[in-house]
């Protein structure tokens, strides 16, 4: 018997030091009191005392047993619930609500203040749990340095908010009649971060209370993997483990059935009273249906032995890397990456699997076929949105540290994983200063040998910083299948990837970073004042400040997306690319510092809008006919010589292009690196390009002069299970986006909730406020949560201010 219940629901949230700060010890068992435990108005006392203890308390406090608890404990007696604690559902961000701050120190964390916060929340455990043999409180994810208390007593800290974590609260739970549980935690963003970007606050993941009997599957070692994939059939290794917690020896003999047809029996195990049993078998399927990205075949797996049952998705699949590349399957594979923060527009770090699911089929859209959790473990709604929709994924770990503690942060992060079908690799670390050094060499085999303790298939990778010399550290080598490199395609590093090339000849090597191009949405022209971006090419530069002239280093990011695809074609051997980033995300706002605060990497803006860009890269990566026209044809926007041209350029997978200004053909162009460009005279009107292929329209897109603001159009960009993701769009009179319009639109919504608002524009500091939004060039975004699935359609309806 195995119980999952979700606990996102109804807690209290406290901003802000307590007045009275919760103590880690006591002199007497579960007496801490205060918030820690059950409060006069909840069910059940702050410590369950005996006959005996109620007896010593009156006596050492002349009868009064309240003062005897005082005196002898030191008990909390006095905190009270007030209206500092307003009440919250998980996923929660604190730092979304909390105004911007102009601080250099900030900037590059997203330009929020740091604080403390405290999470509150009580719930009863029917009597018959009390049978139950173990009972524990799983958080997926809580952003801070994170200290916790159940029942009067202190459980302990943990300290990354990028891992997940445990306590087995087993024994010092109340069951039924004995009253209340609390959970408190208190959340320290004050001392310091982890990463150099936005990373957000607070109890940001599911929080999870899991309940199992004394003869049980261990759920974390319930593993399938592919040891041996041939023409004709797949070898699996599968594995299961069962504890006896019992106070007797049990003879257990599991089985594993696989998509509710084929069975695996194991045979029967004697396990003694208090110990564990782990099965291991190797079996055989014939003609395998294989997970691959295009397509994501999985089957489904059911562990079982009697009153427990273990319920799992797997896939078959081989990853291999050589000196030529990726190879998945046995077949060499080119990667279309994309490297990606856990932010998103209006709710910070606070995603559920909606809005996961809505970043990750956006960018299969594009013609990504995979994914790297920069730079900490993927979380678990991203890994099941990569099984699903089919997206190779980098699985990292945070630091090239062995400490006791993240070491077993990397072991949970492992065991949790490892069976996702969309996992190839486990990057060991990003760009670390003691990367190739003797004691970064011996960190990384601590590392390595915890991964492939519990991992049988996934190949080891470490992002690493470039060296001019192209000289490594022999002996960190070794700990690698493959070395990765951040921006060997990038002027500014230089030869120093051929270099390494020429060293090793034999190194698997890998383009795990790439590109870091400047872009603002619906942007044409660079501009210092507002931390805008040119999208045909900005002059600002990633090394040095200000607007600066052709032919300085740095200019327009890393790498222009055409450098970085013609890199990949020209050196297969790299197996491809990473594209810094899917997404723009909060942080981290080079080239430019305040009032930006967020990054413009994104080859999508925060809210998930393309970029003019992404259209390029699916030029280049899909197959079904498009194309795409910019920049925009409002002469204000964009950029026109002293004689009047401005250029225009189209991205298109077709073989040929023909724009149309006014209806005036310029003649077809050929395509050439999925892009065609012109030098035109500017004439107001309309902007037109269509796509041949064969002689035969395919495709087209357009691009208007505007007129003056007409209506304000809400459309439904993702329907998910519980949130719905909006797009709000602005028309002139002639029916055509107006791409200059930054009106606020305030909204009213019936039938659900407004979680988050967002626009894509870097230097918004408005608060995701839940009765009014800004648009952007045109566009912006509301998230709303669902009141009830049963509940008729949510309906929105905007007003213009």
């Amino acid at each position: 018997m195995h119980k999952r219940i979700n606990m996102n629901d109804d807690w209290l949230f406290h901003y802000g030091e307590l007045q009275q700060q919760p103590r880690k010890i006591s002199k007497k068992a579960l007496a801490l009191g205060g918030y820690t435990a059950p409060l006069p108005n909840e069910l059940g006392s702050r410590l369950p005392i005996s006959e005996g203890g109620r007896n010593f308390l009156k006596l050492i406090a002349g009868g009064n047993e309240t003062n005897g608890l005082k005196a002898l404990t030191d008990t909390d007696l006095t905190s009270k619930l007030d209206d500092s604690w307003k009440k919250i559902d998980i996923p929660h961000d604190w730092q979304r609500d909390e105004p911007y701050v102009e601080d250099v120190n900030k900037a590059m964390t997203g330009s929020k203040p740091d604080s403390i916060g405290y999470y509150r929340k009580t719930f009863q455990l029917p009597k018959d749990d009390s049978d139950i043999f173990k009972t524990v409180i799983n958080f997926e994810g809580v952003m801070g340095i994170t200290d916790l208390w159940f029942n009067g007593a202190y459980l302990g800290r943990h300290n990354s908010g990028y891992s997940a974590f445990s306590y087995d609260i087993s024994e010092m739970a109340h069951y039924g009649s004995e009253g209340t549980n609390v959970i408190l935690l208190k959340v320290d963003k004050t001392s310091g971060s982890e990463g150099w970007w936005y990373e957000g606050a607070g109890l940001y993941r599911t929080v999870w209370l899991e309940q199992e009997a004394s003869i049980s599957l261990n759920r974390a070692s319930a593993y399938i993997y592919t040891k041996k994939l041939t023409t004709s059939y797949a070898e699996l290794g599968l594995e299961c483990m069962v504890e006896n917690n019992s106070e007797n020896t049990q003879i257990i003999a599991p089985k594993i059935i696989l998509d509710g047809q084929t069975m695996i029996q194991f045979e029967p195990q004697s396990i003694n009273s208090l110990s564990s049993y782990t099965f291991k078998k190797s079996i055989k399927v014939t003609s395998p249906k294989l997970w691959s990205p295009e397509n994501p075949q999985m089957y489904q797996a059911a562990f079982i032995i009697p009153n427990d049952e273990i319920d799992k998705k797997f896939g078959i699949r081989t990853f291999e890397y050589t000196t030529e590349g990726f190879f998945l399957n046995g077949t060499k594979y080119q990667l279309r990456g994309v490297c990606e923060h856990q932010d998103f527009a209006g709710v910070g770090i606070a995603l559920n699997q909606d809005i996961v699911d809505y970043k990750v089929k956006l960018m299969k859209k594009m013609g990504v076929n995979a994914w790297r959790s920069t730079h900490h473990f993927a979380s678990p709604e991203l890994l099941q949105a990569c099984d699903k929709y089919g997206v190779i994924l980098i699985n990292e770990n945070r630091l090239l540290e062995s400490t006791p503690w993240r070491i077993n942060d990397l072991e949970r992060a492992v065991k949790a994983s490892r069976m996702h079908p969309s996992l190839a690799f486990w990057s060991i670390a990003n760009e670390e200063l003691s990367g190739n050094t003797a004691v970064g060499s011996r960190i990384a085999a601590k590392l390595v040998r915890t991964i492939k303790k519990y991992d049988f298939e996934h190949l080891i990778i470490s992002a690493e910083l470039l060296t001019p010399s192209g000289e490594l550290n022999a002996d960190y080598l070794e700990n690698l299948d493959v070395l990765g490199v951040n921006y060997p395609e990038a002027e500014v590093m230089g030869p120093s990837a051929k270099r390494i090339k020429q060293r090793y000849p034999d190194l698997p090597m890998m383009s795990t970073e790439n590109a870091s191009y400047f872009s603002t949405r619906g942007v044409y022209q660079d501009n210092l004042e507002k931390s805008q971006c040119n999208n045909l090419g900005s002059y600002f530069s990633m090394v040095l400040p200000g607007i600066r002239k052709k032919g300085d280093p740095g200019l327009g990011g890393t790498a222009h997306p055409e450098r970085t695809l013609q890199y990949m074609k020209e050196n297969p051997y790299m197996g491809g690319v990473f594209l810094w980033t899917a997404f723009d995300y909060y942080g981290e706002p080079a080239p430019f510092g305040w009032p930006a605060i967020s990054s413009q990497f994104g080859i999508a803006d925060l809210c998930g809008f393309p970029k003019d860009y992404y259209y390029y890269y699916q030029a280049n990566w899909t197959n079904k006919p498009m194309v795409h026209v910019m920049p925009s044809w409002n002469k204000k926007q964009i950029e026109i010589d002293d004689k009047g041209m401005t250029n225009v350029r189209a991205f298109s997978n077709a073989a040929e292009l023909e724009l149309f200004i006014n209806h005036q053909s310029f003649g077809k162009q050929l395509v050439k690196d999925g892009q065609v460009n012109w030098h035109v005279q500017y004439q107001s009107g309309s902007l037109v390009v269509k796509a041949y292929q064969n002689n035969q329209e395919v495709a087209s897109d357009s691009q208007y002069s505007n007129m003056e603001l007409k209506n304000i159009t809400c459309d439904k960009l993702f329907e998910g299970t519980t949130t719905n993701l909006y797009k709000i769009s602005a028309f002139d009179d002639n029916d055509h986006l107006l791409s200059s319009a930054n009106n606020e639109i305030k909204i009213q919504v019936e039938n659900g909730r407004i979680i988050g608002v967002g626009n894509g524009n870097p230097i918004d500091h408005s608060l995701s406020g839940k009765t009014s939004v800004k648009l952007f060039n045109g566009l912006a975004m509301i998230i709303v949560s669902k009141t009830n699935e049963s509940e008729p359609d949510i309906n929105l309806k905007l007003i213009k201010f």
